[in-house]
């Protein structure tokens, strides 16, 4: 039977039930014994705040009965009933049945979610509280909570809800998949002990809270007011006690608070205000502080590489897109060759497993099974290699030597400066480094010779690089995605004093300052000093990686760059007219400085043409992932060049999107990007359009001087389709403004901002319809 015809009978039955009294919705915040809810039909809770109903996520066709704010643009589950047992293609029933407890069902009527397991007696209505709190009352007494949605919770932790010693907070499986993941935050279990764990799903405990201090937990800062927000510990023996917190806004506020245990491993919290939730405060404050983040045999770096995960030797990623994406490493490494395990009682073939030995990787505190003391690396060695489930062993030379063996992946592999205990790790014979055989009088030559060789060959190469850095030409190769980019590389001195000890400040971000400098050759340049040692090695290498290797006309040059310990630095070309931002902020002293709308409608266009270049011109398609006007740089004849790549992201042929837990500047952000959706070029379209909104009327798009039931965009858009196309122009150009441009420009910004992605234009759309090739495009 297909779907068509399962939903028409389903609808039939429906429509039956109803006619006949059966199955009516109260509606409001409450359903009673014997009614349901089915497709697109909510309770909300009295205030409004909270909704319960069907949904499903972006993307899937499974089905779940949740919770989530009502009043808030972005979809935000805080609940799933139903998270481990979807129902596919299409909603069933939510139905409080007779008996007294809620039963979720699908089209044949099969039950696949019940709270009677942990129910403690019949109910007699169902309300979603003004908390967000699904609550079963019971029916002797009707003021009695026999069942809730706070004592069953998934990976959400509200304002007033009471975290009890036992309950659990497990994360998504992933961003579009409700289902159990592999992290876990919960009180320690200890007697006693009052302090939360994040956990992986094996037991290993990777961050804590520490103690409470009578006020609050000391390694999770509030981040707010704490006239606002309060923070509470309430014990009543060493099993039971729970933790709470609430917060209390002020009258003329809108603040929503939440805690959310991220599908990533980290515990976050954040506020909703002007249309976007804002993150306060998260943990563990590195990446590689949450276990596993890398998955099996991978191994989770600093800033000392060039991305967060590398497989160790003899692997590679299990899903090479999760992996592209340098967002999602869960998914972690399998081994290039399977294992032969051929070995018996030590004896070896060709074909035979074999081992890596690296020394520079901690385990992360998982210890493996100890083989035995009084043993040699020889008897560790053999003992693992005749146990086809033995994955890796470690031999402490000590007296006496211990052994020890795993026998599963390996988690929490982390990158160490220091060499540490060796850990040897299995792989199959064809993938373990070879050392020379060579031995004998004739080796010896062949090892001086090349021992010779080798000496002059650094000799030359030192005479060389010190005659480029004489003449000021040295070249740095930077490798990425088997792309090999040339850059000039600076010292630290050299920048110093180009920037005349970093005095003259043309601006500040969120990942560093930017200076202004003037190298020897009289060049006026724009250097960036990168703050913060994990987000700034990201940020460097993403621009490393993208900007460094093209050039485009209106995209900004990167000249070079410098790498000296700690210190990370890039050289741009100057621009001498700044941000565009500086021309649209009322706040800024270039906002009384006009721009035209010629010049604004070639500042609009040559920013399309370079965003067109990124996403189709490439050998990679590059989303920018922050397209705003304060990346939009001016040069002394306004033509705009695009900067910033800090957060942009390299797509290969072979895919359309990529997953990013990264987020850019509210406002400006995607609606599948706020969503935890991968992002498609289609995202720098959506930016683009907000941009372009700007550009056309001088004022920014979330405009706090603009009422809140009109949001500019809205507002703007509503016009435009209105008809009232110059009624959005800044008033200052509107008498000197070109209609018929006028009219492309406001027509694409409202086409680019459509919250469905697939109806947005690409931009080399875009480009045609602003230069009016396409103008059929352009119609409403």
């Amino acid at each position: 039977m297909d779907w068509s015809l399962k939903r028409f009978i389903f609808a039939l039955v429906m429509l039956i039930l109803q006619r006949n009294g059966d199955l009516l919705v109260d509606g409001g915040d409450t359903l009673s014994l014997g009614v349901s809810l089915r497709e697109k039909q909510t309770i909300i809770s009295n205030n409004g705040t909270f909704e319960l109903g069907f949904f499903s996520p972006n993307g899937t066709s499974k089905w779940y009965v949740g919770i989530w704010y009502a009043q808030i643009s972005v979809k935000t589950i805080v609940w799933v009933a139903n998270r481990e047992t979807p129902i596919k293609h299409m909603p069933g029933v939510l139905t409080l049945s007779t008996f007294g407890y809620l039963i979720i069902s699908d089209l044949q009527g099969k039950a696949v979610w019940s709270s009677n397991s942990t129910q403690q007696a019949k109910a007699s209505r169902a309300s979603i509280l003004d908390t967000g709190n699904f609550v079963l009352l019971g029916s002797k007494n009707t003021s009695e909570i026999v069942w809730e949605s706070f004592a069953n919770p998934t990976d959400h932790l509200l304002p007033t809800m009471k975290f009890w010693k036992g309950l659990k907070l497990i994360s998504w499986k992933s961003s579009v998949d409700p289902a159990p993941g592999p992290f876990i935050h919960q009180m320690d279990p200890s007697p006693g002990k009052n302090s939360f764990l994040l956990q992986y799903k094996n037991g290993v405990s990777y961050y804590s809270t520490g103690e409470w201090n009578g006020k609050y937990y000391a390694t999770i800062a509030p981040g707010l007011s704490s006239t606002l927000y309060q923070q509470e510990l309430v014990v009543f023996s060493p099993t039971r006690m729970y933790y709470m917190y609430s917060y209390t806004p002020n009258a003329d506020s809108t603040v929503v608070m939440k805690e959310i245990f991220h599908e990533n491993g980290e515990l976050s919290r954040y506020s909703w205000a002007n249309n976007n939730w804002n993150l306060i405060d998260s943990a563990p404050k590195s990446s590689c502080g949450v276990y596993g983040v890398c998955g099996a045999y991978g191994v989770c770096f600093t800033q000392e590489n060039i991305q967060l995960c590398e497989c160790v030797q003899g692997f590679q990623p299990r899903d090479s897109n999760s992996w592209r994406s340098q967002e999602w490493w869960l998914t972690g490494c399998v081994r290039r060759t399977p294992l032969n395990c051929s070995a018996i009682n030590g004896s070896r073939s060709d074909d035979t497993d074999g081992f890596l030995q690296i020394s520079n990787i901690t385990l992360s505190d998982e210890e493996g099974d100890q083989y035995g003391q009084d043993s040699s690396l020889l008897e560790c060695k053999t003992a693992c290699l005749n146990n086809c489930s033995c994955t890796a062993f470690a031999f402490t030379n000590s007296i006496p030597g211990v052994c020890k063996l795993w026998f599963s992946d390996l988690l929490g592999l982390k990158a160490t400066s220091s060499t540490g205990l060796p850990l040897f790790i299995r792989l199959a014979a064809s993938d373990v480094p070879q050392s020379s055989p060579n031995t004998g009088r004739r080796s010896r030559i062949v090892a001086f010779s090349i021992s010779i060789s080798v000496g002059v060959a650094v000799l030359c190469t030192l005479f060389a690089w010190f005659i480029q850095l004489r003449r000021g030409r040295l070249l740095g190769k930077v490798e990425y995605s088997d792309t090999t980019i040339s850059l000039r590389t600076f010292t630290c001195n050299e920048l110093k004093t180009a920037t005349n000890n970093f005095t003259h400040m043309l601006g500040k971000g969120a990942f560093g300052s930017v200076f202004k400098g003037t190298l020897p050759d009289v060049t006026l340049v724009a250097v960036k000093k990168l703050e913060g040692p994990a987000q700034s090695e990201k940020q460097f290498r993403a621009e490393i990686s993208t900007i460094g290797n093209i050039q485009h006309l209106n995209l900004v040059r990167l000249r070079g760059f410098c790498v000296e310990g700690s210190q990370r630095m890039l050289v741009y070309d100057y621009m001498q007219n700044g941000s565009l931002d500086s021309f649209l902020s009322r706040k800024s002293k270039e906002a009384d400085r006009l721009l035209d709308w010629k010049t604004r409608f070639g500042i609009a266009l040559g920013t399309a043409r370079a965003l067109a270049y990124l996403h189709e011109g490439c050998r990679d398609r590059i989303i920018h992932c922050d397209i705003k006007p304060e990346n939009i740089l001016l040069d002394a004849d306004f033509s705009p060049k695009i900067g910033d790549f800090g957060l942009a992201k390299l797509v290969g042929r072979d895919f359309s999107a990529v997953l990013t837990t990264t987020r850019g500047t509210r406002g400006y952000l995607a609606p599948e990007w706020i969503c935890g959706l991968p992002i498609t070029v289609k995202a720098d379209v959506y930016s683009f359009g907000m941009t372009l909104l700007e550009i056309i009327s001088g004022r920014r798009n979330i405009d706090l001087s603009v009422p809140e039931s009109q949001y500019f965009p809205t507002w703007a858009a509503t016009e435009i389709q209105k008809g009232n196309i110059m009624g959005i122009v800044d008033e200052k150009i509107a008498g000197k403004a070109d209609v018929e441009e006028v009219r492309r420009a406001a027509v694409v910004s409202i086409q680019c901002i459509q919250e469905d992605e697939n109806r947005r234009p690409s931009m080399s759309q875009v480009v045609r319809m602003l230069e009016g090739i396409s103008d059929g495009d352009v119609e409403l």
